[in-house]
This record gives structure tokens, sequence and C-alpha cells, in this order.
């Protein structure tokens, strides 16, 4: 859940830039790469130079409209994009990705490694779940084998040489929000690290 927030001054805003200016869409994908660390928004998987990513509209409905913009878009990888629904409809009312009360709305389940609604009667936030599709199979599975990873590390070297891993090699902070509970640490320091 750390990658869908917005910043108020973008480079994206502050630019005015439009997807359709095919130009622009390459400054757009730079800058939400930039902004959310070089992170799929919704897999929290982290993306290296050589992986493809796109510009995400989170509701497609506003797709070639005056309303798309900024604030729905993210980058992703090819793999959740492609993967999302492609009509929003049955997933209304939906909690907006960049709410600010995201994080006590929605919490990672350590024993299911899945992703659940703090509140059982939350709709608008189970439908967001579902909608981007956080407990799909393929990516429990890769969140499961991640932790494994970082459990390995920690066991071997220790938790003060585990995150001293963690802060020079960020692809191992994909799948952060897990971590942190599995872990009980904070990871932000490390994931905004140059």
């Amino acid at each position: 859940m750390k990658y869908l927030n917005k910043l108020v001054n973008s480079d994206i805003v502050i630019e005015n830039l439009s997807y359709e200016t095919s130009s622009d869409r390459i400054k757009i994908k730079s800058s939400l790469l930039r902004e959310q660390y070089c992170f799929c928004a919704y897999s929290e998987k982290y993306i290296c130079k050589i992986d493809e990513a796109h510009i995400e509209h989170f509701d497609p409905r506003l797709k070639k409209t005056q309303e798309d913009g900024y604030m729905n878009w993210y980058a992703t990888l090819p793999w959740m994009n492609s993967h999302k629904p492609k009509k929003i409809g049955p997933y209304l009312p939906i909690l907006l990705p960049s709410s600010p009360d995201i994080t006590n709305r929605i919490t990672y389940n350590i024993a299911t490694n899945t992703f659940e609604v703090v509140r059982l009667d939350d709709c608008e936030a189970d439908n967001l779940i579902k909608y981007l599709g956080f407990n799909k199979f393929e990516l429990v599975e890769e969140r499961k084998k991640q932790i494994n990873r970082i459990k390995l590390i920690f066991d071997t070297v220790g938790k003060d040489s585990m995150l001293l891993i963690l802060s020079s090699h960020k692809e191992y902070v994909s799948f952060a929000t897990a971590l942190e509970h599995v872990f009980c640490i904070d990871l932000m320091p490390y994931i905004t690290a140059a």
C-alpha cells in the first residue's frame, strides 16, 4: 500500500502533462516511477530499469475524457495491468487508491499472506482489494517467495545486516507492506534512499 499516494507537487501536474499527447507519456511514466520509487503501484514489486512498466488508468471509464489525469494514473507492471478487470462497475463503490486512510482500512494478514479489510463492513476497501487483484494466487505466491528469501537473509546474517542489504538492494524491498508486517520494521527509509 506504499506506492498509491499522490503528490501535490508532482511534475505531471506542474507541467500539465497529458496522456493524450504521445510525447508526454514518457515523461508521465518516468515521473510516476520516480514518485513510486520504481515500485509497481498495485503489486509492490520493484520495477528495474530493464522491466517494462505501463501507465495504468485506475478507473478505465475516465480514459480519453477530461476527468482522466494524474490522480487516475499509476505505473504498474504489465501483468498487473492485464489482470485487472476492464470494467470497474461491478466494484463500485470503491476506495480510491490515493485515499489517505487506505492503511487504516486495508491491512496485511501474515497468516494468510493476503490483504484484508480492517472492518468487515468496509465494502469500498474490499472492492479495491478485489479490483486490483491484491490477493490473486500468483501474487500471493510471489509474496511468499519474497518473504522466504528475506527470512533466509535474516536467519543467516541477522536483522542489522539484513537492513543494510535492503538499503543497497531496492529489489529486495519488493512487497514492502508484507515485509513490514512479518519483520515489524518500517521500510520507507530503505525504499526512499537514493
